[in-house]
């Protein structure tokens, strides 16, 4: 099956998918994956689907979307051409489009940071706001209780930020750069400048807030269950029947959590509010709809914690099938086994479900560089290898430590 399990690594991943519904555009993530006989498997949000094909250009599957005793079923065809899925569902109220991209990774500078250093002896705060722009580049701000502050030159690589900054007071003009080290939510860097360098630090806001919650809203037909995923600049996504739907209005404010979802069928609209309070890894509020408000309780998916343990990784070779193991300890740091050799990973990060890391191998006083890029659910690690090689699937499993 070489050259079939070659086609189909052009559409295995996940894709972004996008669809237009009456002026308002919600998105789903599908993810492909394939299995140990060859064929293909694949789930729209956390909804798996049935009859999944694709043969190189034309890929096919069917959606059942169950709302309480009701099921519906939904079937899509695209084409797969230059890196974009383009297609449609076919239902029995018609069709609609559905494109597909893979997804841009997320800056992780993005978002709100508050700030503490001290200048000439006196102890100052400041929110820097990092915006990442669609088409990749970044805008700052920076403002403090003294002085107005231009921001210019945003750079981000390998978990370091830096720019340069223009300070004016009065009449007054000061140059100065930011240099620091973002790791998860935390910052911490060195601002200089002519009078000498000062450390600066400091946290992302809203940290308690970001990553994946799973909801379960209580109804006449039993609970029902939903994603809310919040990123790091402080947007989010709500999920309902494998449709992710941009939050409006996501605040976080002390323990206070609130948003709003405007959702749409054809000309109806309406609109959901949720307002609740944050306790380390709970959520508990109310949703308003234009039916009346519902209880809502939300527990936090750690994927760090269910990342912790060993995860074996096969692929087949010429040679045959290898194998090797990631080692993940609770306090995230890692080890990579292959055959007779552990090296330790390098810049293990894990951002809501995205888990990612880097591995130096040494062949015969030969270093290469190997980077992983994926998704976590449940036992299964799914992504990308890259290595100088090239790019190729893999996927890992989670497996009883070896005693």
């Amino acid at each position: 099956g070489g050259a079939l399990s070659t086609l189909c690594a052009q559409v295995t991943g996940e894709w972004e998918m996008t669809m237009d519904f009456g002026g308002r555009t919600t998105y789903a993530t599908l993810s492909i994956a394939t299995q140990a006989d060859g064929a293909l498997a694949g789930a729209w949000g956390s909804a798996e689907l049935s009859d999944v094909k694709f043969d190189g250009t034309k890929l096919s599957f069917v959606r059942t979307i169950r709302m309480g005793d009701q099921e519906f079923t939904m079937s899509y065809a695209g084409t797969l051409k230059d890196g974009v899925l383009d297609g449609a569902f076919t239902t029995d109220r018609g069709t609609f489009a559905a494109k597909g991209a893979r997804p841009k990774p997320r800056c992780p500078a993005a978002g709100q940071w508050d700030l503490k250093y001290t200048m000439r002896e006196r102890e100052a705060a400041a929110r820097l706001s990092i915006v990442q722009k669609p088409e990749g580049s970044r805008e700052a701000a920076w403002k403090s209780e003294r002085g107005e502050h231009a921001i210019s030159g945003v750079k981000f690589e390998d978990g370091k930020l830096s720019f340069a900054r223009t300070t004016t007071m009065g009449d007054r003009t000061f140059e100065s750069t930011f240099e620091g080290t973002i790791n998860g939510d935390t910052l911490a860097g060195t601002i200089k400048s002519q009078m000498g360098e000062v450390p600066a630090g400091g946290q992302r806001i809203g940290a308690a807030l970001i990553g994946k919650w799973e909801l379960t809203t209580a109804g006449d037909q039993g609970p029902r269950t939903s994603t809310l995923r919040v990123f790091g600049d402080m947007t989010g996504r709500y999920e309902l029947f494998g449709g992710e739907i941009p939050v409006k209005d996501l605040a976080l404010d002390g323990d206070k959590v609130s948003f709003s979802v405007e959702m749409g069928f054809g000309e109806q609209t309406f609109k959901l509010d949720f307002a609740g309070t944050l306790a380390g890894k709970t959520l508990k509020g109310q949703i308003t709809s234009p039916r009346g408000a519902r209880e809502v309780t939300g527990k936090k998916i750690d994927a760090a914690a269910a990342l912790a343990g060993a995860w074996e990784f096969t692929r087949e070779t010429p040679q045959g099938v290898r194998t090797s193991t990631l080692t993940v300890k609770d306090d995230l740091t890692a080890t990579y086994t292959v055959r007779e050799t552990t090296v330790p990973v390098a810049d293990l990060r894990v951002e809501g479900d995205k888990v990612s890391f880097k591995v130096t191998m040494t062949y015969n006083d030969r270093e290469v560089v190997m980077e992983f890029k994926g998704t976590l659910k449940g036992d299964t690690l799914a992504g990308e290898l890259t290595t100088p090689r090239g790019t190729r699937e893999a996927v890992g499993k989670k497996v009883a430590p070896k005693a």
